[in-house]
């Protein structure tokens, strides 16, 4: 009997010995890939880069199908409508999507298509007049210069440098260059027509995204229920529920948003009859997209354009942007896009500085969705928990918070004095105390019980 206990006992040993080498097997192998990939990071992310690069079509078409698809599914509910309950429902429902996509994806084709209409022409128009002005616009700073002597040496200084460095830039680098930057020109163009042509074939993918969306959602939900238990799928289903919510919300949000100011900006700038209108005004729309900071990137070039033109309809100009963009902050930002992210100021700008380094300008636009996704997996582990450990969740309750005592009880600095803290304190020490020292007491108390059991 006792061989049989110590053979199960070393049999325990064995597969616990087992485990924890396998553990430290697959923490050796993670550290071995990750240093890898930090070590090898321009190889794999230029490969990654090939990777996308090739599937520019397809990423264009999904990214086109996620921000229309809220749309289809309207129209597709208003038309099923229509249509009586047959045996053949299913054909109905699908004929129903695909002709809801058509029109939505041909709709939005159709505005596309009229806003670059409209506003192309008089985008080259303005850009064509301040390079046909550039000339006047640098005699008249010449003159402003010239009028004071100061600023005269400055720029003289200033010049002579400049010439210097152009002109060492241009033997050791243009012209030894010069067939490097014409190829460079020419793949620029061709890079244009390939972003057109992947841009068109997008379109085509988004209407199959489109009609798809409901087999693709239940492919990957049955994958995710293959690979994981009941419990955890369910987590993952509604961290991506609520991935999809912020998401969207922000990203669509931000689009009409932005939308708007560049339409009020038109607006605006036409009644004060300031120049370059278009051209401003799509610089402000743009530039809006890009949280926190798109407001004073697209502020900065528009003064500058408009007071090449006239200092006074410059700070005119400059005046009204601001008011714009605090109308935009404080009324029209929150009424469209609510608390999409739940993320408060300081993590805005966290993110948009962070993702904007990592991934240029496209991180700067979709860095904060992206960092408001983390945040609720982060805050939703947090709140777990907590519940776990029977403990309060509420953030405003932490911030009263002094300490919570061993029986899990929440002791708020409002609600204390110096003296009761103090005494708390005390007692909270006589308590651990007594934990400590429980069984010496205990032994004690036998001890005395036996001493009175004898006399």
């Amino acid at each position: 009997m006792r061989n049989e206990t110590d053979k199960q006992q070393r049999k325990i040993i064995f597969c616990n010995s087992l485990v924890q080498a396998g553990a430290y097997l697959v923490v050796l192998i993670c550290a071995i890939t990750f240093f890898f990939l930090i070590y090898n990071y321009n190889v794999w992310t230029g490969k990654l880069r090939y990777i996308l690069s090739g599937l520019k079509s397809i990423i264009i078409g999904i990214v086109i199908a996620y921000l229309l698809n809220p749309i289809v599914r309207s129209l597709e509910k208003k038309l099923l409508k229509l249509f009586k309950k047959t045996h053949e429902e299913k054909k109905t429902k699908a004929a129903v999507r695909l002709v809801s996509s058509l029109l939505v994806v041909l709709v939005f084709v159709f505005v596309v298509s009229v806003l670059l209409y409209s506003i192309l022409p008089e985008v080259i128009i303005s850009i064509s007049s301040v390079i046909r002005n550039s000339p006047k616009y640098i005699d008249e700073v010449t003159d402003l210069i010239q009028s004071n002597a100061q600023m005269r040496k400055i720029l003289d200084n200033v010049l002579t440098n400049a010439t210097d460095t152009i002109t060492a830039w241009l033997n050791e680098n243009v012209l030894s260059n010069i067939d490097a930057y014409v190829s460079a020109i020419a793949s620029g163009v061709f890079s244009m027509v390939g972003v057109l042509v992947d841009f068109l074939i997008g379109i085509i993918i988004s209407v199959y995204v489109l009609c798809s969306m409901d087999t693709f959602v239940g492919q990957g939900k049955k994958m995710i229920y293959a690979l994981l238990s009941p419990k955890q799928a369910k987590v993952v289903l509604d961290t991506m529920r609520k991935s999809n919510e912020i998401f969207g919300g922000f990203i669509s949000g931000k689009l009409i948003d932005s939308l708007i100011i560049g339409v009020l900006c038109f607006i605006g700038l036409s009644l004060l009859h300031m120049p370059y209108v278009t051209l401003v005004a799509v610089i402000v729309g743009i530039t809006n997209v890009i949280p926190f900071f798109g407001p004073y990137i697209g502020m900065v070039p528009s003064t500058i354009l408009i007071m090449l033109v006239d200092f006074k309809k410059g700070i005119i100009a400059l005046i009204f942007i601001i008011i714009l963009q605090q109308l935009d902050g404080n009324v029209i930002g929150p009424k469209i896009l609510g608390k999409s992210t739940g993320l408060s100021a300081f993590w805005v700008v966290f993110a948009v500085m962070f993702f904007g380094k990592a991934w240029g300008i496209l991180g700067m636009f979709i860095g904060v969705p992206v960092f408001g996704v983390i945040y609720y997996i982060i805050e939703t582990f947090v709140n777990y928990q907590l519940e776990k450990r029977k403990l309060p969740v509420r953030l405003e309750l932490y911030r009263r918070l002094d300490y919570i005592d061993e029986s899990g009880e929440p002791i708020l600095k409002s609600e204390l004095t110096e003296k009761e803290r103090k005494k708390r304190e005390q007692k909270e020490l006589r308590r651990q105390w007594m934990e400590e020292n429980k069984e010496n007491f205990e032994r004690w108390i036998e001890e005395h019980k036996k001493d009175n059991t004898a006399e």
